[in-house]
């Protein structure tokens, strides 16, 4: 793939010069140009099959398993049945759910389930670079927005997230963000009820697609647009409400998913007591790999690097703070950037463990290295302020040129597995070490267990006493049977329990006992003599109405309020016109 990623950027280049050549009086739309260049880091991604490395594999299986909710009648998948051993877990309460859904309608469209991860990996990365140009070209120009996108598609943990982690929720999360910053800096100067509905939408997005960015995030975009309410000659305290209640929007949107992993991340083994991770300081600055060009060693771990060009850019912004006169807005603008990229950097040490352990949420960020997304965007829109006050030509052209070539060794993932296909990974279960466990099995379960450490042989047992059993259907969420128990029975039905599963014997609830000293947190029941038929269900909680109930409240009081600002709108336009 090196030598294909030389060749096509080898092409890009002669295709440039020939242009200049042709048309030596016209310039380039950068913009265009920009859609060319975002298309080198992605032309591993159209190979066949899978990858040797990254969550490409596992992040199919997921979006099977979700497919497979939603064909079922569950609009809002919560539960992955060929996951945790078979035994299923809660794991669409807890991880990103948008990439999930946005994969399930590539798949609807006809395409087959690692292509359309796939798709979804790709429209990221290009969305992610026009994002980042419509809003940098909104705040500084063109040619300072050319440059950020660049510093944005290229910052290595974007690269690393593409290729070597396949992180669908953070590339998600990187597409989402420039045009929550667009969205927020329209709404505080225009006011309009468009821009009011799209920054609680857009908001909404960023929740469900990674709810860790959507967290460190939030503060900044409240910081930004109190920095655009700064900038209005005319200040005005009411002003400043429509981000905020566009926030309050945004976030009572999600309330169906948030909620749930609020009331319900105690009964996880992710929810007792984990901290967050950090890696070492030097490893920001250098990758010890291929000269410092390779951010992924052979063991396949990773070197997070901020990146080198974006540290001379930083270096740069200082200087151009104290020693060159820049636009008021400009300067303003540089000033919270800077700050904000400090702030989240010193975070990213691990001597502000305490600081991350005083704060109930952080460990849903799980590692500090996360806000390299953050440190990403604010980088390239420093690259871009930076840029508007390079007159040199020469110097931007080298600038973006080494940006985009030193990550060349990162334009793809180690080693590709053609035969990879749905059928493989439809056959296999979500994880093939039966050892492995997920953070979010339920706390009940007891990993010392031998029989943990096997899958089961079937989808229900006879423990004790004698009992024949007869599956007449098995859904992801609702298993039912015929059983005639010969004898008083205690039965197994490999299933972990979980708030929200029920069983019913004949229409009668069965108590559900989860803590049996030998099978703790597998759902075990006991049944009389008598022929049962058997329903084994999972139901919403209190939680989880709730949740669902502020959604629906929520979405009709923001088409309300859309409708008044609307209406005020058009009222105002009106009398201004007979005036």
């Amino acid at each position: 793939m090196i030598v294909v990623n030389v060749v096509a950027s080898l092409v890009v280049g002669i295709g440039l010069i020939i242009y200049k050549f042709i048309y030596p009086k016209k310039k380039i739309n950068l913009f265009c140009l920009l859609l060319i260049i975002t298309t080198l880091p992605i032309l591993s991604i159209l190979r066949e099959g899978s990858y040797n490395s990254g969550d490409l594999s596992l992040h199919t299986k997921y979006a099977m398993q979700f497919f497979d909710n939603l064909s079922q009648g569950n609009l809002i998948p919560k539960w992955t049945g060929n996951h945790c051993n078979s035994y299923g877990c809660p794991e669409f309460i807890f991880i990103f759910i948008l990439p999930y859904y946005l994969i399930s309608v590539f798949h609807l469209l006809g395409f087959q389930f690692i292509s359309s991860v796939k798709i979804l990996l790709i429209s990221s990365f290009f969305i992610s670079g026009i994002g980042m140009y419509m809003w940098v070209k909104d705040e500084l120009g063109k040619k300072p927005a050319f440059v950020a996108s660049i510093f944005y598609l290229f910052a290595p943990y974007h690269l690393i997230d593409l290729h070597f982690r396949v992180s669908i929720g953070e590339l998600l999360s990187f597409a989402i963000l420039p045009f929550i910053f667009l969205l927020t800096k329209r709404l505080m100067e225009s006011k309009k009820a468009v821009y009011f509905l799209l920054t609680s939408l857009f908001l909404a997005l960023l929740i469900l697609s990674h709810q860790a960015t959507s967290l460190v995030s939030l503060p900044f975009i409240v910081l930004y647009g109190g920095l655009i309410w700064f900038r209005d000659k005319n200040k005005k305290i009411s002003t400043v409400f429509p981000i905020f209640i566009a926030i309050i929007f945004g976030i009572g949107l999600t309330a169906f998913y948030w909620l749930p992993i609020l009331a319900e991340s105690k009964f996880i083994l992710y929810g007792i007591g984990n901290g967050i991770g950090f890696h070492p300081f030097l490893e920001y600055f250098y990758s010890p790999y291929r000269f410092g060009l390779l951010f992924q060693g052979h063991m396949g771990e990773l070197y997070l690097i901020v990146g080198y060009t974006q540290w001379v850019i930083f270096v740069a912004s200082i200087y151009l703070l104290f020693k060159k006169k820049i636009e008021r807005n400009d300067k303003h603008l540089l000033i919270l950037l800077l700050v904000s990229l400090i702030v989240l950097f010193i975070l990213m040490q691990s001597f502000t463990r305490p600081v991350w352990d005083l704060f109930y949420f952080a460990k849903n960020i799980q590692f500090s290295w996360r806000l390299l997304i953050e440190i990403s965007l604010f980088v390239s829109v420093i690259a871009g302020i930076v840029v508007k006050y390079t007159k040199s030509k020469t110097l931007i052209i080298i600038l973006c040129f080494v940006t985009i070539f030193y990550t060349i060794l990162n334009w793809g993932n180690r080693k590709s597995e053609p035969t990879i296909n749905d059928i493989f990974l439809r056959n296999q279960h979500i994880f093939t070490d039966p050892k492995w466990y997920e953070l979010t099995t339920p706390k009940w379960v007891r990993h010392s267990g031998k029989w943990v450490s096997a899958y089961p042989k079937g989808h229900i047992e006879v423990i004790s006493g004698k009992a024949n059993i007869l599956q007449i259907k098995r859904l992801i969420t609702k298993h039912e049977y015929i059983i005639d128990v010969k004898q008083d029975a205690l039965l197994k039905e490999n299933t972990y329990f979980y708030p929200g599963w029920k069983i019913t014997a004949n229409n009668k609830y069965v108590n559900i006992m989860y803590k049996n000293s030998k099978y703790p947190g597998v759902i075990t029941f006991i049944l009389k003599k008598g022929i049962y038929i058997v329903k084994v269900e999972f139901t919403d909680t209190t939680d989880r109405i709730a949740g669902k109930y502020i959604t629906i409240i929520t979405v009709i009081f923001l088409s309300l309020t859309t409708f008044i600002l609307s209406r005020k709108k058009i009222l105002k336009t009106r009398t201004s016109s007979k005036a």
